[in-house]
């Protein structure tokens, strides 16, 4: 159950609901030690905190994780590695200045760089206890320190602009709401020995392969709870549970070629993950798929249409766009990037079809948990749905509390924790107008090869190493007139870059969720895309020559 505090303010009026919400955290605040000790001491600092005749912070915010991780790997059906974590880290905001110039957004002085943080560059592990005076003092230490160092922060900052011709530079931290929400306080309890047979089970698969050199299953688990306090009078505490689990492999072609492929499942709630039998389906499926490609020829080199299967596509979209969409101004004493996506607004960098709009409030996608769901972002933010390419023009950016130019509010996407937050995607997704179905694509293939008097087309199935969002083309297929497909292998894009994706022909209607992990997760999810033309070419180096003797496991199955 969740505790709305916020909505409640809005339903009783502004002043009512300011009150029953103090009354609330005033209630959340007997029950919750950490709560109390993040506010209690977050109030001394603000009353208190001033060197002789030096400023005081105009704003202060302290964030708080309490998490307990477990952790589980196999090879082969054997343990590998396990372990169970608690812990409570702390990271502070302190600001000196004002909203308009304070000590963040600075990169010149003597090789340092706040870039568009404020005073909390480094954590502080926690009392794992729930002691109130230990947590107090754990959070007086570190709120000190962290002024004491952006203070002189500051003063290095004016100094540095004071030589330097400056116009036109936006506030350094943008105004925000006070946020009031606190969910039920999640404790987690997790059992290693669960993990540690999934993961066990899980990978026995892979006895049934021989000719997979290498491979490995990992599971894990973590929940608790999200702490953020500040003097905006923000009140937040999320909680809940993210679980993972991944697979890999690994093969050697004659030639000494190594390919890897892997998977990885996400969710919530250990319900929301396939079955076991499933998880084993897909290993076997990704090793079998892994032994069919490295026995497959090799492509020399290409020149023309690719088509990327829905898989593929997402995971080049990506790369290509996953971190290119974040808005905030460049730091002082720095020089901004000329491919920066904020010299591109208002311009077309998409295929007039395509939208792309970023929504975190989404949390399921086509049967699949979004792994880039939040209520509220890791400044507090109300988590909101941005349009940002409308009929392939770029209308706007990602943006945290770090304003820009153009923009000056943040549109509920920092992420990254307290005094570290970015803006950053959160649940990514695309779609085209009209969209095209399966049958269709490919016809668009053979028909732009007849026009560029090619021989066949490329459809490129998998990247491999799918999780990270990167690779090579592991699955390819050349795409004969006739409806015939030849499996191949062994070469890379040679690039990929904005000017490809504008000349994208079309895309389908069936998207692919690629969820990624990190510590916050995030989301992309998109459909097949064709590309007008890119250029792949024979990956050519030095192989390390394959092993000696065959595996093992040769002898087992022969036993």
């Amino acid at each position: 159950m969740r505790r709305i505090v916020g909505m409640a303010i809005i339903a009783l009026g502004w002043a009512q609901g300011l009150a029953w919400a103090g009354d609330e955290v005033a209630a959340e605040m007997r029950q919750d030690v950490v709560l109390r000790a993040l506010v209690d001491e977050l109030e001394r600092n603000q009353a208190g905190l001033k060197l002789a005749d030096l400023e005081r912070p105009y704003f202060i915010e302290f964030g708080l994780t309490d998490t307990v991780r477990a952790y589980a790997s196999a090879d082969l059906g054997a343990i590998t590695g396990s372990n169970l974590v608690r812990g409570r880290g702390l990271t502070t905001d302190v600001r000196v200045g004002s909203y308009t110039l304070d000590n963040s957004n600075f990169s010149g002085g003597g090789g340092l760089s706040f870039g568009g943080r404020g005073g909390g560059m480094t954590g502080a592990d926690m009392p794992i206890e729930d002691d109130y005076n230990a947590i107090r003092q754990a959070i007086w230490w570190t709120a000190d320190r962290d002024y004491k160092g952006v203070v002189e922060q500051l003063a290095q900052k004016k100094a540095f602009m004071e030589s330097k011709m400056i116009t036109d530079k936006p506030e350094d931290f943008s105004r925000a709401p006070a946020t009031v929400y606190l969910e039920e306080r999640a404790a987690p309890t997790l059992d290693l020995a669960r993990l540690e047979t999934l993961a066990g089970d899980l990978s026995t698969v892979f006895r049934e392969f021989p000719d997979v050199q290498n491979s490995g299953v990992s599971v894990g688990v973590s929940g608790g709870n999200k702490y953020l306090v500040n003097t905006e009078g923000t009140r937040l505490r999320t909680g809940g549970l993210r679980l993972s689990i991944s697979a890999s492999a690994t093969v050697q072609a004659d030639d000494g070629m190594k390919l890897g492929d892997s998977l990885a499942v996400y969710g919530r709630k250990f319900e929301e993950l396939p079955t076991l039998d499933e998880l084993k389906d897909r290993c076997r499926q990704m090793a079998r798929r892994l032994i069919d490609v490295k026995n497959a020829p090799v492509l020399t080199s290409y020149t023309g249409p690719v088509l990327f299967e829905p898989e593929a596509a997402a995971a080049i979209f990506a790369r290509q766009f996953g971190g290119a969409l974040a808005g905030g101004q460049r730091p002082v004493g720095s020089r901004s990037s000329p491919d920066d996506f904020a010299n591109k607004l208002g311009k077309r960098i998409l295929p007039r079809f395509i939208n792309v709009v970023d929504d975190p409030a989404q949390e399921i996608v086509a049967g699949t948990p979004v792994m880039g769901h939040y209520v509220y972002d890791d400044q507090a933010v109300k988590a909101q749905a941005v349009k940002l390419i409308e009929g392939g023009k770029l209308k706007m950016l990602l943006m945290s509390r770090n304003p820009s130019k153009e923009f000056k509010q943040s549109n509920g996407h920092g992420r990254g924790g307290v005094a570290f937050a970015r803006a950053a995607v959160g649940c990514l997704t695309v779609t085209a107008e009209p969209a095209t179905d399966a049958a269709g694509l490919k016809q668009e293939l053979l028909d732009a090869c007849a026009d560029e008097g090619l021989e066949f087309g490329i459809r490129i199935a998998s990247l491999g190493a799918v999780g990270d969002g990167g690779g090579n083309p592991l699955v390819m297929y050349k795409v004969y007139p006739d409806g015939r497909e030849e499996l191949v292998r062994g070469a890379e894009i040679a690039r990929i870059d904005l000017k490809a994706f504008k000349r994208v022909l079309a895309a389908g209607d069936t998207p692919y969720v690629l969820n990624m992990g990190g510590a916050d997760g995030s989301t992309v999810v998109v459909p097949a895309l064709l590309f007008e033309e890119l250029d792949l070419a024979k990956i050519d180096r030095d192989f390390d020559k394959p092993p000696l003797l065959p595996n093992p496991l040769r002898r087992e199955r022969a036993q």
